[in-house]
């Protein structure tokens, strides 16, 4: 795990260092799990190790850095997310927004701090980033939304983030309760035996509690990189900026010492709402917008994509590349030469995946230019 580590950190990403310490401890725990990286033995062969934690991982890695305990690492995402947070609250009304706090970029990455964003624009992206993983309204998009592009049914996976009693579901034996199907009457039976938390307003903090994820309807989600695409389409730079850092938001928020009832990016997204709606009589953004961004970025639309990119990935240098992927995907918005990397976990060339965003675009009525690659060596 140390090695993997030292690894990831020795890559080129657009966050400082500082912060990257805490976030790429989450990469090495999907790569142990996975058996990627450098989880392999002396024959190449993947090695998995599906009992791997986040904590259990950086039991290792304070070994050579004590600032890496559990909890230090913990309570320094959560106080990231609550320092953004109330400054963004306490700034909503400002007609521009300065992307730095503390005299440091907002989660350490440079890109952000180079331009002022109009507020309402970089709201709207972080309010759309912050609901389409929203169980209730992904469901509602496969309401509204009968059919995909290509007119077969449309169907799209998801489930509820909840906090529970990490000891008691321990004993229930029920593993990774993301990879199967629960009702509701599964859920309250959950709730009545006290695995499930029922007070939303009570304070929850780790270890007694943590988050876990109830798939409520089996299938695949979104793909992170066509929702930021499809919202940089219809609402610009600044926007996407917006659902850029509401995606940074979900993945810290992911192993936090204080814990928000339905995740900090939910709970971000709705209060931003309330803001509008006490101010203007109506939210920022309506309830069918998010549908059709879950419509449009659902992995099982037309044509069908698999991948997504994480956090991590959206910030990386990819071999070859002079920007991260997310700016890759500014400059296929704005018709410019692309860089040939391989997006997601799933490493998909770039030469395959952008004229597929670009069909979907297409069918959405935002339609781009045709990408176009830089040739190799430029």
């Amino acid at each position: 795990m140390q090695a993997d580590f030292q690894f990831l950190m020795g890559q080129r990403f657009a966050a400082s260092p500082q912060v990257l310490a805490d976030l790429l401890p989450q990469s090495v725990l999907g790569r142990a799990q996975q058996g990627h990286g450098l989880f392999v033995d002396e024959f190449g062969t993947s090695l998995r190790f599906p009992e791997a934690t986040f904590d259990r991982v950086l039991s290792v890695l304070e070994q050579a850095d004590p600032s890496l305990r559990g909890p230090l690492v913990r309570q320094r995402r959560g106080a990231m997310l609550s320092g953004f947070g109330d400054w963004l609250l306490a700034h909503v009304e400002d007609p521009a927004l300065e992307l730095v706090l503390g005299g440091q970029p907002l989660f350490g990455i440079g890109f952000l701090a180079e331009r002022k964003v109009e507020t309402r624009a970089f709201l709207t992206g972080l309010v759309l980033a912050g609901f389409m993983d929203d169980w209730s309204h992904r469901e509602a998009a496969m309401y509204q939304h009968r059919r995909t592009f290509s007119g077969e049914p449309f169907h799209i996976g998801g489930g509820d983030i909840l906090i529970v009693d990490r000891e008691r579901l321990e004993l229930t034996g029920l593993g990774d309760t993301g990879r199967i199907h629960f009702d509701k009457e599964q859920l309250r039976t959950l709730e009545d035996i006290g695995v499930i938390c029922r007070d939303r307003h009570a304070h929850y903090s780790w270890p007694q509690f943590d988050q876990a994820y109830f798939r409520r309807c089996l299938g695949d989600g979104v793909c992170d990189d066509l929702a930021l695409i499809g919202i940089g389409a219809q609402y610009g730079y600044d926007a996407l900026l917006g659902a850029f850092v509401m995606d940074a938001i979900d993945t810290y928020d992911k192993y936090l010492l204080n814990l928000v009832w339905g995740g900090f990016d939910t709970h971000l997204a709705g209060r931003v709402q309330r803001h509008f709606r006490d101010r203007e009589d109506r939210p920022l953004v309506d309830d069918r917008q998010i549908l059709d961004l879950i419509h449009f970025a659902a992995k099982r639309n037309a044509p069908a994509v698999n991948l997504s990119s994480s956090h991590r990935r959206l910030i990386q240098f990819e071999p070859h590349a002079k920007v991260p992927t997310l700016l890759n995907h500014w400059r296929f918005l704005q018709g410019e030469l692309l860089y040939e990397i391989k997006l997601g976990f799933a490493r998909v060339p770039a030469s395959e995946f952008y004229p597929l965003a670009a069909a979907r675009l297409d069918s959405a009525g935002l339609g781009v230019k045709a990408p176009e690659f830089f040739k190799p060596g430029k």
